[in-house]
């Protein structure tokens, strides 16, 4: 791929903070900005850019005015509107959350525009906020910067977009968004809605009116770790792809999926992720317009920042040392993290997860035999 990778950053972005408890940590983002620029890798590379925040109208791509409107209100963490998800346990308010959620979409929005203009490649660490609905906020997401980006490539640059998601909770947002259309095929492979939040995400739910077809879940069993995650990539997002010849590859890189991060159930590795982002490279040289990629979900700081680095190597087609630098692991000790990987890579043997490795290779059988049934006719797939 040619061209400068477009890394979209500023300290701003680390404002966007629900409670001081609250899983989502901010400061998963500054970790991964500071290791990443430790080992080199922010070089002439890469185009680090300062983006602005969204504006209302930007917002709208994919947003209720109404819903705007209610996010704008908020005037601090007492305000509460159940009716579209601000002051909930998992969306609590804060002040100042419009012009933080702003940011964060501004920050995806920067990255798309200059995909517009020519960019081959963008990673918008911050992004991946695949939960959000047209009016509501849910799953820590205020507003979707997936979708908003998607709308406005399409809205600049008519064309096809594959979006692939392994995070380890199911892209209902951006599913949702593009549910009648062929325009987006989304593909997300996650934990099984029926042990994980949001509760959706099962095979059934395949698209509707044109848009039959073009969503494809991938609902893995707790326990699931690599052999899964690089069946289905193998499987189900290989032939998809070559079945539907995207103009754009839009990945939403979530990492709640490693066997370390502390909200979900299931077991990958380092192993299996890279198995993965190096079929996104070379999937991503066949896309005339190239690759955005998002971050995502995460909730083990150290780790979403060795990871999201060891990402970010493998698409400039880089390597990492294998030890994280001793000044990152003591400024990580300083900070008050204890117990967390000092390697980029992982060594040793996963913890035993939940249920057997044959119960989890079946079900995924099961899912497969019915993809192949009901999902892939519609793509001239047997």
């Amino acid at each position: 791929m040619s061209g400068r990778l477009v890394y979209p950053w500023s300290e701003a972005l680390l404002q966007y903070r629900f409670r001081h408890d609250h899983p989502l940590d901010p400061d998963r983002l500054r970790l991964t900005y500071v290791l990443s620029d430790m080992v080199g890798l922010l070089d002439e590379s890469v185009e680090v850019v300062e983006p602005p925040a969204a504006t209302r109208e930007e917002l709208g791509l994919f947003h209720s005015a109404e819903f705007i409107d209610a996010v704008r209100a908020c005037d601090g963490p007492d305000y509460y509107d159940r009716r579209h998800g601000i002051g909930t346990p998992d969306n609590p308010a804060f002040r100042e959350i419009y012009e933080a959620a702003t940011r964060y979409v501004g920050a995806t929005l920067e990255a798309a525009k200059r995909m517009v203009q020519g960019t081959r490649m963008a990673f918008c660490i911050s992004g991946g906020l695949h939960h959000a609905q047209r009016s509501e906020a849910s799953g820590f997401c205020v507003f979707n910067d997936v979708v908003i980006a998607i709308n406005y490539i399409q809205q600049e640059r008519p064309c096809k977009v594959l979006y692939f998601d392994f995070d380890a909770h199911h892209g209902d947002g951006v599913q949702n968004a593009f549910y009648r259309t062929p325009d987006v095929l989304t593909v997300s492979v996650h934990q099984s809605g029926r042990t994980l939040f949001p509760g959706t995400g099962h095979v059934f739910e395949y698209g509707a009116g044109e848009g039959t077809g073009y969503s494809v879940n991938v609902p893995l069993s707790p326990g699931a770790g690599d052999a899964e995650l690089i069946r289905v990539f193998n499987e189900v997002v290989i032939p998809l792809s070559k079945s539907y010849r995207p103009d754009l590859l839009v990945t939403q890189l979530g990492v709640d999926g490693h066997f370390l991060d502390p909200l979900a159930q299931l077991a990958y590795t380092s192993t299996g992720y890279e198995h993965v982002l190096r079929g996104l490279v070379e999937l991503a040289k066949t896309c005339e317009m190239g690759w955005l990629a998002l971050g995502g979900g995460g909730y083990h700081p150290v780790n979403v920042a060795r990871l999201w680095t060891l990402f970010l190597a493998l698409m400039l087609a880089r390597d990492v040392p294998r030890d994280l630098p001793e000044e990152f692991v003591a400024m990580c000790r300083e900070d008050g993290y204890r117990s967390f990987p000092t390697t980029f890579r992982d060594t040793g043997q996963v913890p035993q997860m939940y249920v057997s490795a044959g119960t989890v290779a079946a079900a995924l059988d099961r899912t497969l035999a019915r993809l192949h049934k009901e999902v892939f006719p519609y793509h001239g797939l047997a």
